[in-house]
């Protein structure tokens, strides 16, 4: 790579790495210690969010990776120029041309050869990104190209799964969780499975896949999934995940992990606890009420003063909220609208749509307000500049503030409602009760019994609702 392309794809790597962080600005990494800072390094992760994968890898392993990238994304003006400046190589694949299949031979030798010269190389060995809750059926790709490399000469070459957790991958603001997993020694697995990399290969695919499935938030049963948000609303993180920036996606992790567990030891239990929490969310869900309503979590001033509490923050970021919502509402809807046309069927390219629609739609919009206040008599640079200083952090809070202001407005109606009717809340309370205790004695028994590698439930720490009264 010469030096003009260099600096490009140096350059190119630092922008979109700030525009990721800044539209997942919550972002950790666990046991970051595990990844390689020199050296041949082949990370093999999740792909559950299309083009925005490779630059949360990039962020997590602080250096340059190169990546595989669909063949037909090189053919994009603009896009395919900044892949390349980026460092990517295409990858042929049977679903966008089956005539060009036999190519993917010369990108898994291209990718071997980056290893072979120290460098660090990334793939996605599921081979597609997708919106399943788990890991799919993991490929043999990451596997071939890491024994290539080593029939080649490569020393010292690490394969380090990782797994990619979104908190909510479309939405803004949100966080991302990757966790890193055991490095594997290529050399010492060769040497494990008596030198011959053909078995050596299956059996490290099979590995990535186990790694993986520990990694990220896995269901083995996709459908039992849907329980997931009623489960989360349930229960607050835990003491110990408080602080942490991504604490709700480790609580999906460890809510996932006691699902796995219950259906793979105990499935008729699990199903009789499923079914409870159907019935409860049928019964709230018919008072227009949601499993976190305070009215069914707490009682007396705590009540009171829970119920107090939201509508007079609202009320006093209302002004703040509406500017950012007027300053904005065209390009926000520009974006809307735009989106949907160019992204792909399904969630995996939400997010990486309204990001690069945003940046020069936003850019524009700004730049106009500028010129157009510019025009008008007694224009005041001064004042102009802090009002466009302040758009920003007002925008992003009109994002969440709506959405909040709404539901918050139908659920405390619909609170005050059932609150006139003691008899049908204190029926709802106690059904409440005793499937929380279900659910504790269920994450008991997993923190005792559950997998060595898995991590607590979360039911544990969760407080009890109010007695009823």
């Amino acid at each position: 790579m010469n030096e003009a392309a260099g600096f490009l794809g140096t350059l190119a790597r630092r922008i979109v790495r700030g525009l990721v962080r800044l539209y997942y600005p919550r972002f950790e990494v666990s046991n970051p210690e595990r990844i390689p800072t020199s050296g041949p390094a082949l990370f093999a992760a999740n792909h559950p969010n299309s083009v925005l994968d490779p630059v949360v890898v990039g962020i997590s392993v602080k250096r340059p990776v190169r990546f595989l990238a669909k063949a037909p994304l090189f053919k994009v003006p603009v896009f395919g120029s900044m892949l390349r400046a980026l460092g990517m190589l295409p990858a042929y694949r049977e679903s966008d041309d089956p005539t060009q299949v036999g190519k993917n031979t010369e990108s898994l030798g291209a990718g071997a050869d980056l290893l072979v010269k120290g460098e660090a190389f990334g793939i996605f060995p599921e081979g597609k990104t997708h919106d399943a809750p788990k890991v799919e059926m993991v490929r043999s790709g990451a596997a071939r190209i890491a024994m290539q490399a080593v029939e080649q000469g490569a020393k010292g070459l690490k394969i380090v799964p990782l797994g990619i957790n979104y908190e909510d991958k479309e939405r803004f603001r949100t966080a991302v969780w990757v966790r890193v997993g055991e490095p594997i020694d290529a050399d010492a697995w060769v040497r494990q499975h008596g030198g011959d990399t053909r078995h050596a290969m299956r059996a490290l695919t099979r590995e990535l896949e186990r790694q993986l499935k520990e990694l990220t938030v896995h269901f083995n049963e996709e459908t039992w999934a849907g329980l997931l948000p009623d489960v989360e609303r349930f229960f607050p993180p835990p003491a110990d995940l408080v602080q942490s920036p991504a604490s709700n996606v480790r609580l999906r992790k460890r809510i996932a992990d006691a699902m796995n567990y219950f259906l793979a030891t105990a499935k008729p239990r699990a199903e009789r606890a499923a079914a409870e929490m159907a019935k409860h969310r049928e019964a709230l869900a018919r008072l227009g009420l949601e499993m976190r309503s305070p009215l069914l979590n707490r009682s007396g001033l705590a009540l009171f003063a829970r119920m107090l509490w939201e509508p007079l923050w609202l009320l006093g970021l209302l002004i703040p909220a509406l500017a950012g919502t007027l300053h904005h509402i065209l390009p926000f809807t520009l974006v809307r609208l735009i989106a949907p046309r160019v992204q792909t069927p399904g969630r995996t390219t939400v997010s990486f749509a309204r990001l690069g629609l945003s940046v020069p739609i936003y850019a524009v919009w700004y730049g106009f307000v500028w010129w157009w206040w510019s025009e008008l008599r007694g224009y005041d640079p001064a004042l102009v500049g802090a009002w466009l200083a302040l758009m920003p952090f007002c925008g992003l809070l009109a994002l969440g503030y709506w959405p909040r202001a709404i539901e918050a407005g139908s659920l405390w109606w619909h609170e005050i409602r059932l609150g006139l009717r003691r008899g049908e809340l204190n029926a709802l309370r106690e059904e409440r009760l005793a499937l929380r205790k279900t659910l504790l004695e269920m994450g008991e028994e997993f923190a005792k019994t559950g997998p060595a590698s898995a991590p607590t439930a979360p039911a544990a720490h969760a407080p009890a609702p109010p007695q009823s009264s």
